[in-house]
């Protein structure tokens, strides 16, 4: 007999697909909904069952867990409290997972509204790319209580192979806030410490191999430099959703009236690759973005 909670996901892009097909390999039954219902087909044909509407789910899942897995912050705003939200029709003690990287502030704001009309709400966004998501070995930062967090163990357990509880209600955003700070800065550095060393006259590729191991490698340099050294730049993580992540991050910054000059600077060169008209390329494109401004 199949014990587990039904589970309704909301977002199916590049992380949200794979993220739902675990959930629903692992056996779990899976309701669906997405702005864009093509992407919904796999999913539906495998046995989920397809929605019209956040308002839609809401209704036919009673006090079980819903998870969000959205671009930005306006697509969650949306999702749980526009016009066809979930907080119309949320049934009580319905459990309310965000897995995007959403703004601390807008967090702390939904949660409320959720909590309000008798839901729970998580913040648990993931680290990890495409290739986690795919793989079923994501990192997941949980911020809220622990009875929901207990609750929701089964459904991150079937996404992720590590799950950290961070602390109270937008811990989970904030740990989320500094992995993409990290990332996003250490993404820039290796494509431009590449690029200079081919310039001057190395193979980037050894210059790779010769750094694994010491202190400057990292995720960063196995995967995206591999990626970089290959000029494979179709999208595992586009960079306008790191440029998106580099302004929350910024604001945030303001917010708690921190200088982080490195951020600033790092946001502002993320800006221009995208203003350049190469924002549709993975994070490890940031390498063509040098190189075309290095040829003007």
């Amino acid at each position: 007999m199949n014990n587990l909670p039904t589970v309704g996901f909301i977002g199916l892009g590049l992380m949200g697909q794979a993220m739902a097909t675990n959930l629903l390999n692992a056996g779990f039954p899976l309701h669906i909904y997405s702005r864009s219902k093509h992407r919904a087909k796999t999913l539906i044909n495998d046995g989920a069952s397809w929605h019209n509407s956040p308002a839609e789910m809401a209704k036919n899942l009673a006090a079980d867990i819903i998870v969000i897995c959205v671009t930005d912050g306006p697509a969650l705003q949306d999702v749980v409290a526009g016009e066809q939200g979930l907080i119309k029709h949320l049934a009580p003690n319905t459990l309310v997972i965000d897995m995007g990287t959403s703004p601390f502030d807008l967090t702390q704001t939904l949660a409320k509204q959720v909590t309000a009309v008798g839901g729970q709400y998580l913040d648990a966004p993931v680290s990890g790319g495409q290739k986690g998501a795919l793989e079923a070995t994501l990192s997941v930062m949980v911020g809220g209580a622990e009875e929901p967090l207990t609750r929701a163990m089964p459904a991150f357990n079937a996404m992720a192979a590590r799950v950290t509880h961070v602390g109270p209600m937008g811990c989970g955003q904030l740990a989320k806030t500094a992995n993409q700070m990290i990332v996003g800065t250490t993404v820039g550095i290796v494509a431009e410490a590449l690029f200079l060393a081919q310039q001057a006259g190395a193979e980037p590729e050894r210059v790779r191999a010769a750094l694994m191991g010491g202190f400057a490698d990292s995720k960063i340099l196995q995967i995206h430099g591999q990626r970089m050294i290959d000029e494979a730049f179709s999208p595992g993580a586009r960079a306008t959703t790191q440029l998106k992540d580099m302004q929350q991050a910024s604001s945030l910054a303001q917010q708690q009236e921190v200088n982080l000059p490195l951020l600033s600077r790092s946001t502002a060169q993320w800006q221009a690759m995208v203003e350049a008209g190469q924002g549709e390329l993975d994070q490890a494109g940031y390498l063509a973005w040098v190189k075309k401004l290095n040829q003007q």
